[in-house]
């Protein structure tokens, strides 16, 4: 029987996730619920699942190291791992978050799994996929989703097989000629003080992922949205300010920071990465924050925010080494092993991703009508990372943090401190009209 040969080598960012959730009890395993509401059969959720299987390339591939890693794209569908779960509705998101990141996958094998929940009448309620971010990225679970609720509705059709990436996105994004490599200049002053403490300092091995989301009404969204029109600013700015603000109330806030803000490179890479490809096409900015910025007033510091973007995106710094195309897996493994020893601090600050507005991705769904992505954050790299997105006009708000690093006290502050300033923040400018 002939060897099966690579389809790549993994990029950089790729094989750092890929060291992460070895070392790091299941780090940046990225987690995505979702909840049927019409009559869903499990026999025919799993053939469903296996149409996506067979669609999508990515979802074939497992990780070989010899040297250098490599992506292999053998997988066949009967060997990815199905829980069916009789006993677990209604569903306790917050337990069961904790539960499956906690099942590390072997990526040696294959790169997710999934869950589905039965109720009593034999129903699927919930169905949860856990995926390696190697692989996947929170657009492409939607995406999924999406050529889901498709079949399941009989308008799959005679799609062609789904695209691949074909290079890792730090080559894509390193192979534009336009954006500058500029490194931030920031002193070292500022970074001692930007360093967060953390509640208790422990390693990899004792650290657990936790996650907890909120919804916010519609009305608020559509203040919020007016608002923003209004006074020309991003909502994503106003999120992202309040994430500052809310960050007061963390027993190590740091008044000088950094916000880390995760992108989609398909608007970097114009035309290069193919809308529907299930792949990992994230790269973060990084944004300083002094003392003076983060006491800021919601309104301007959301405005500060923005124009920082702004210059970031020009500058175009998105990745430090090790993360270049020629990198050297000896020392992502180092990195990936500092990440998952016992520190006392968290080396970054708040990070916070704002997908928009879900059906953007999915377009109409029949079979789903709600759901929640966040990664494992046993890396222990920020104190709090905040997912966002709006679905059928409500906003829906996921918070990952890593216990005991910090305290689920500490987590819910934050959360009800989050919310009361967006609550408060769209009663309070207004009312708008459109």
């Amino acid at each position: 029987m002939n060897k099966a040969k690579p389809f790549r080598k993994l990029g950089a960012q790729e094989a750092l996730f890929v060291e992460l959730t070895e070392k790091s009890n299941g780090a940046v395993q990225l987690a995505v619920f979702f909840r049927a509401c019409r009559s869903l059969g499990v026999e025919e959720l799993i053939k469903g699942m296996e149409y996506l299987h067979n669609l999508h390339p990515m979802l074939h591939s497992r990780v070989e190291k010899n040297h250098h890693a490599y992506w292999f794209c053998d997988v066949e569908f009967e060997a990815i791992p199905i829980e069916i779960k009789r006993d677990a509705l209604p569903l306790n998101y917050q337990e069961e978050f904790k539960r499956l990141g906690a099942k590390i996958l072997e990526l040696e094998k294959y790169v997710y799994r999934f869950t589905v929940y039965v109720n009593g009448h034999g129903d699927v309620e919930w169905v949860a996929f856990m995926v390696s971010h190697a692989a996947m990225d929170g657009r492409s679970l939607l995406l999924l989703v999406r050529d889901l609720d498709r079949y399941l509705r009989g308008d799959s059709g005679d799609r062609p097989s789904a695209s691949i990436m074909q290079k890792s996105v730090v080559d894509y994004v390193s192979s534009i000629k336009h954006l500058k490599t500029i490194q931030p200049v920031a002193s070292n002053d500022n970074n001692a003080c930007s360093k967060w403490p953390v509640e208790q300092a422990v390693n990899a091995s004792l650290r657990k992922g936790c996650s907890i989301y909120r919804v916010l009404p519609k009305r608020f969204c559509d203040q919020l949205y007016l608002l923003s029109k209004h006074e020309n600013v991003q909502i994503t700015s106003i999120y992202n300010a309040i994430a500052i603000i809310a960050s007061r109330s963390l027993p190590g806030f740091r008044p000088v920071t950094e916000l880390l803000l995760p992108i989609n490179a398909q608007f970097l890479c114009k035309h290069q990465i193919d809308r529907d490809v299930i792949g990992e096409c994230t790269t973060i900015l990084t944004i300083s924050l002094s003392s003076d910025e983060t006491s800021l007033d919601l309104l301007s510091l959301a405005h500060l925010i923005q124009k920082k973007v702004y210059l970031q995106l020009r500058n175009g710094h998105f990745f430090e080494p090790p993360l270049v195309p020629d990198y050297s897996l000896v020392e992502i493994e180092r990195l990936a092993k500092e990440s998952s020893t016992e520190k006392d601090y968290f080396p970054s600050g708040i990070c916070v991703s704002n997908v928009g507005d879900i059906s953007e991705y999915t377009g109409p769904l029949t079979f789903f009508d709600f759901g929640v992505v966040m990664t494992v954050q046993t890396h222990g790299e920020h104190p709090i990372m905040l997912v966002t997105c709006t679905i059928d006009g409500e906003g829906v708000f996921v918070f990952g943090y890593c216990e005991p690093l910090v305290s689920k006290e500490s987590a819910l502050r934050y959360i009800e401190k989050y919310m009361k300033t967006l609550r408060e923040f769209s009663e309070s400018n207004g009312p708008y009209t459109s």
